[in-house]
C-alpha cells in the first residue's frame, strides 16, 4: 500500500513538473513569436557579440539580439526580428495540402521550420536513439500537421503548429528526445512565414475519389463549401499522424523519401461518372496484397506485390488498383527500362545522362525491372517511362502502351515493339552507326543511331497524332513526336531512333569516330534536354549547393606547426582577414560559411569530406609546392583562399587550395569555367625569386603548369601516346579541337619576390559534357588490348603539383633552351600559317615563343611579331589571331 502511494505521489509529482515546465515554455514562446521569428538550437558555446547563424533553407541570415530569450544546458531560445521568411517555391507540398500556408492567428497557431541532417557520430546517434524508451520518444509529425519538405543536406519540413505542440516540440527538443525516426538528428527549429507555393507533385485527385480511397482510414474531412478536402490538422499530441493511412514509419520515409504506406486507389481514367463511385460505396472492401521490398541492381527501392498476392490481384476489378503513397509525398518517378536482362551497367549509364538533364531536385530515377513490369504498380508516381533497349517483348510493350494511353509520357531510344504500335519502319543500315541530326537550331550533329528510320506513311494507329520532330542528313526520319487525341488522357511518347544515353566511348572503335562523336556531345546533353522539355519537364540545375568549411591538411605535423605559428600573429578572433575570403580557423565543423567567410578545420574529425588524402601524398614527390592543403569539397572558387596567406607563409611551406566542386569557377577573360565532381581543381602557391632567370620572365609561369598538366599523365605507364596538347597561351586540348582545362595566373612582387597564385583545371573523370582523361585511358585500353588504370583527381592533381616543381627548377638552372624543346612538343602551333588582323591582314606563320614567352610569328619578308596573350585573341580553329586596339 505504501509502495503504491508512493508511486502515484512519484507519477503526481513528475506530471506536476513537465505541466509546470510546458507552461513555462508557452509562456516564453507567446511572447516571443508575436514580436518576430523564434529559433530553437543547441547552446552556443562562447558566442560573440553580434554573432550569426546562416541558414540554408530561409532566405537570408538569422541575426541574434544581444539577449537570450531562454537558455539552459539542452536548449538555446533565441528572439530574431523581423520574422524569417520561407520561399517554399523550390520545397515539395505533402499529399493532400492545398493553396498557400497561413497562420491562424486567432488560435496562436504558428509555421515551424525543422532542419535536420546526417550525424556525424552515426554510430553513437544510433546507440542514443536505441537506448530511449518509445514512450519517452516524441516524434515530429505528432504534434503538428506537416506542409512542406525539401530534401537534401540539411533536410527540411514545415510544420502547422498549435502553440501547445510547439511547446512540446520544444521540450522534447530539450530532452534530445525529439525524433523523425530516421538517421537524422535535428539541428534547429524556426517560425517561419512562408512564402508562395510549394510544389505538388502528385497528380490531382478528385475529392470524391480521395474519399473513396480512404473510407476506412482516419482521415478527418470538412466540408468547405462543396469541396471535400483532408483537414490539414490532427488532433494535438495523437501518436502517430496519417494524412494516408500510413501503418508505419520507414527508416528512409523522410530523408530519402521512400515509399512506406499503402491505400486502395482509383484508375481515374477508368471511372465513367460519379455514380460508378457511389454504386461501390457499400462493396467489401478489397483484399490487401502485401507488400515487399525489392532491391534493384542500382540499389534503388521500388515497392512490388508478393508474388503470392498475384492471383488475388488479377481479380479485382478493372477501376481498382493497389497503388503505394508515400506519408512523405516524394518527388515523381522517372523509370528506365533496359530490357529483360536488367542490366546494372547500362541502367547506371542511361542514369548518369539523365541526371545531367533533369532537374533532380524534383525527379528520381528507378530501374524498372523486367519483372516489375508486371507485378508492380509502378505507374502511378511515373513521371517519365525510358525505354532503353530494343529487346522488348510483345506484352511489355503493349503494357507500356497503356500507360501511354492513360496520359503517361514515354522517352523510346531505339526502335522497339513500343515504336511500332504507332508507326512502321525501314531499315538504313545493318548496324547502328553515326547519324548527323538536325533538329530545331542544331544542324548536322554527329550522334549514335540504331539501324532505322521511321517510315510516316505507315501509320499503325487511329487516336494519336505523329510529328516528325528531326531527321538525318538523307532527310530520313529519326525522331518523331506522338500524342493521344483525347483531351481526358494527354499521353505523349518521343520515339528517337537516336541512342542519347549511349555514351561515345561504349561504340566506338577507331579515334577518329571517337573524336567525332567527342566533338558532338555537348550538343547531344543539350538536344537530350530540349526534348524532355518538350515532355514538360524541368531540366538544368536550380539547385545551388551549399557551400562547405575547408580542412586543413599538411604532409608533415612539423609543416602543420609551422604554418600555424606564421599565421598566429595576424588572427584577430580566430580569423584571417582578407579582402575577399577571409579565413577562420577553428575546430567547430558547425561554424557558418559563406561567400566571404571560410572556417577552415585544423583538427577533429572531418565527417563528409571526399578528398582521398592518402592518394594525394602518395603521388605528391615535391619538396615544397603544394605540401600544405587547404581543401573544400564546394565552394565559389579557390582563386582568393590563399590571398591573405601570400606573404606570411615561410619558404618551407607550400600552400594549394583545392575544390571537390566550384560553384563559381573563372577561366582567362572572365569566362565562366564549369566544374562538376570528376574535374580538378586548384590554385597554388609558387614563389620565383624577381632576379631569377624565371622570374625575369615570369609569363612562362602558364606554360609551365600547362605542359606539368600532360605530362603528369603522358608520364604514366602505357600513356605516354594519348595526345593530350597545349593551346597557347594557357589551354589544355586532346587532339587539336577538345579542351580539357585551362591555367589563369595573377602575381603580386613583394621584397623582392613574385608570388603567382596558379589556378588550374582539367577533367579526370567527368565524361560529360566534353571529354576528360579517363575517357581518353578508356580509348588506349579499347584499341590497344591494354588495361590501364584510370586516374583520379587526387593523383593527377599531386603530380601535376611535383611536375611544376621539377619544371621551374629546369627553368631555373638551364633557361628557356631546356623548357622550348619540351613545350614545343606538346603544342599545336609549331609552322601554322595564321592571319594577323591589323590595318592591313598579314599572313604569318607561327614559329614560337619569345624570350618572354608570347607568341612569336613571322612575316612573309621575314619580319618577327611578338603577340601578346593580353592584347588580342588567338583562336586556333579560324587561324586568325584579332589584334585589340587599347
Amino acid at each position: 500500500m505504501i509502495v503504491s502511494l508512493g508511486y502515484v505521489i512519484f507519477t503526481l509529482v513528475q506530471w506536476w513538473k513537465q505541466r509546470f515546465r510546458q507552461n513555462m515554455y508557452l509562456s516564453i514562446l507567446r511572447n516571443a513569436v508575436r514580436r518576430g521569428s523564434v529559433l530553437i538550437q543547441r547552446p552556443v558555446t562562447a558566442k560573440p557579440a553580434g554573432y550569426i547563424i546562416r541558414s540554408s533553407l530561409v532566405n537570408g541570415s538569422l541575426t541574434f539580439r544581444d539577449e537570450n530569450i531562454y537558455e539552459d544546458n539542452g536548449v538555446l531560445i533565441s528572439s530574431i526580428e523581423p520574422k524569417q521568411k520561407l520561399a517554399l517555391m523550390d520545397w515539395t507540398a505533402y499529399f493532400g495540402v492545398k493553396g498557400h500556408y497561413e497562420e491562424d492567428v486567432n488560435h496562436e497557431d504558428v509555421m515551424v521550420l525543422l532542419e535536420a541532417s546526417r550525424p556525424a557520430n552515426l554510430k553513437g546517434f544510433l546507440a542514443h536513439q536505441l537506448s530511449m524508451p518509445p514512450s519517452k520518444k516524441i516524434h515530429v509529425l505528432s504534434h503538428g500537421a506537416p506542409l512542406a519538405w525539401k530534401s537534401g543536406d540539411p533536410f527540411g519540413i514545415l510544420l502547422h503548429c498549435s502553440l501547445e505542440e510547439f511547446a512540446v516540440l520544444v521540450m522534447a527538443f530539450d530532452d534530445d528526445a525529439l525524433t523523425m525516426d530516421e538517421d537524422l538528428t535535428i539541428d534547429s527549429i524556426l517560425t517561419v512565414a512562408p512564402e508562395g507555393k510549394a510544389k505538388t507533385l502528385v497528380p490531382n485527385i478528385s475529392d470524391e475519389l480521395y474519399l473513396k480511397s480512404n473510407r476506412s482510414s482516419n482521415v478527418s474531412l470538412k466540408d468547405k463549401g462543396q469541396e471535400m478536402v483532408p483537414s490539414p490538422r490532427q488532433t494535438p499530441h495523437s501518436d502517430s499522424f496519417n494524412l494516408l493511412q500510413v501503418e508505419n514509419w520507414s527508416n528512409e520515409s523522410l530523408a530519402s523519401n521512400s515509399s512506406i504506406g499503402r491505400v486502395d486507389f482509383l484508375d481515374i481514367t477508368e471511372i465513367e461518372s460519379q455514380e460508378d463511385i457511389l454504386d461501390g460505396e457499400d462493396a467489401e472492401p478489397d483484399p490487401e496484397p502485401e507488400l515487399m521490398l525489392h532491391e534493384s541492381g542500382s540499389g534503388e527501392g521500388l515497392y512490388e506485390l508478393d508474388a503470392s498476392t498475384n492471383t488475388e490481384t488479377s481479380s479485382l476489378s478493372e477501376s481498382w488498383r493497389w497503388v503505394q503513397i508515400s506519408s512523405v509525398t516524394k518527388p515523381p518517378n522517372v523509370l528506365v527500362y533496359t530490357g529483360k536482362k536488367d542490366s546494372v551497367r547500362k541502367f547506371e549509364n542511361v542514369k548518369s545522362v539523365l541526371e545531367q538533364c533533369l532537374n533532380t531536385d524534383c525527379y528520381v530515377i528507378y530501374h524498372l525491372n523486367n519483372d516489375q513490369v508486371y507485378t508492380t504498380p509502378w505507374d502511378e508516381n511515373t513521371a517519365l517511362l525510358v525505354i532503353a533497349t530494343t529487346n522488348l517483348s510483345q506484352d511489355t510493350g503493349d503494357i507500356f502502351h497503356r500507360y501511354y494511353q492513360r496520359g503517361g509520357k514515354v522517352l523510346s531510344l531505339g526502335n522497339s515493339t513500343f515504336d511500332s504500335l504507332f508507326l512502321g519502319h525501314k531499315e538504313l543500315r545493318p548496324n547502328m552507326g553515326i547519324v548527323e541530326l538536325s533538329y530545331k537550331r542544331w544542324s548536322d550533329v554527329s550522334l549514335i543511331g540504331d539501324r532505322y528510320a521511321y517510315d510516316l506513311d505507315v501509320v499503325n494507329t487511329d487516336d494519336s497524332a505523329i510529328t516528325s520532330m528531326g531527321t538525318d542528313k538523307a532527310e530520313n526520319v529519326i525522331l518523331v513526336k506522338v500524342c493521344k487525341k483525347s483531351k481526358s488522357a494527354r499521353g505523349t511518347s518521343l520515339l528517337s531512333q537516336v541512342l542519347f544515353t549511349t555514351d561515345p566511348s561504349e561504340v566506338a572503335v577507331t579515334a577518329e569516330i571517337f573524336n567525332r562523336l567527342k566533338k558532338s556531345n555537348a550538343a547531344r546533353f543539350e538536344i537530350l534536354s530540349e526534348l524532355l522539355m518538350e515532355l514538360g519537364f524541368e531540366c538544368g540545375p536550380r539547385f545551388v549547393p551549399d557551400l562547405t568549411p575547408a580542412i586543413l591538411l599538411t604532409k608533415t605535423e612539423d609543416i602543420k606547426k609551422e604554418f600555424m605559428r606564421s599565421v598566429q600573429g595576424r588572427l584577430v578572433d580566430e580569423m584571417l582577414r582578407s579582402g575577399k575570403v577571409s579565413l577562420k580557423f577553428t575546430a567547430d565543423p558547425d561554424d557558418p560559411v559563406g561567400p566571404t567567410l571560410l572556417p577552415v578545420l585544423t583538427s577533429g574529425n572531418h565527417g563528409k569530406v571526399t578528398f582521398a588524402e592518402d592518394i594525394y601524398w602518395e603521388n605528391l614527390t615535391s619538396e615544397v609546392l603544394g605540401n600544405t592543403v587547404l581543401y573544400v569539397d564546394i565552394v565559389p572558387t579557390t582563386m582568393p583562399l590563399l590571398e591573405g596567406l601570400l606573404f606570411s607563409t615561410p619558404v618551407t611551406v607550400g600552400l594549394i587550395a583545392i575544390a571537390g566542386r566550384q560553384t563559381a569557377g573563372k577561366g582567362r577573360g572572365g569566362n565562366a569555367w564549369l566544374s562538376p565532381v570528376g574535374c580538378a581543381m586548384f590554385t597554388l602557391h609558387v614563389r620565383v625569386p624577381l632576379d631569377s632567370e624565371l622570374g625575369q620572365r615570369a609569363s612562362f609561369l602558364q606554360h609551365l603548369t600547362s605542359l606539368a598538366v600532360v605530362q603528369s599523365v603522358c608520364s604514366l605507364p602505357g600513356c605516354q601516346d594519348i595526345p593530350l596538347r597545349l593551346k597557347w597561351p594557357n589551354d589544355i586540348y586532346y587532339g587539336s579541337e577538345m579542351k580539357l582545362g585551362g591555367v589563369i595566373i595573377t602575381s603580386t612582387i613583394s621584397e623582392g619576390m613574385v608570388h603567382a597564385t596558379i589556378g588550374c583545371g582539367f577533367n579526370v573523370s567527368n565524361s560529360n559534357p566534353t571529354v576528360c582523361i579517363n575517357d581518353l585511358i578508356q580509348l588506349q585500353n579499347r584499341l590497344n588490348g591494354t588495361s590501364l588504370s584510370l586516374c583520379t583527381t587526387e593523383q593527377l592533381i599531386a603530380r601535376t603539383v611535383s611536375t611544376l616543381e621539377i619544371l621551374i627548377n629546369q627553368f631555373q638552372r638551364k633557361g628557356i633552351e631546356s623548357f622550348c624543346p619540351q613545350y614545343y612538343e606538346k603544342w599545336l602551333h609549331s609552322g601554322k600559317k595564321v592571319i594577323l588582323q591589323m590595318e592591313n591582314n598579314l599572313e604569318v606563320t607561327i614559329k614560337g615563343l619569345d624570350d618572354y614567352g608570347f607568341l612569336l610569328v613571322e612575316t612573309a619578308d621575314g619580319k618577327k611579331i611578338s603577340v601578346q596573350p593580353d592584347g588580342n585573341s588567338f583562336d586556333m580553329m579560324k587561324n586568325l589571331i584579332t589584334m585589340k586596339i587599347r
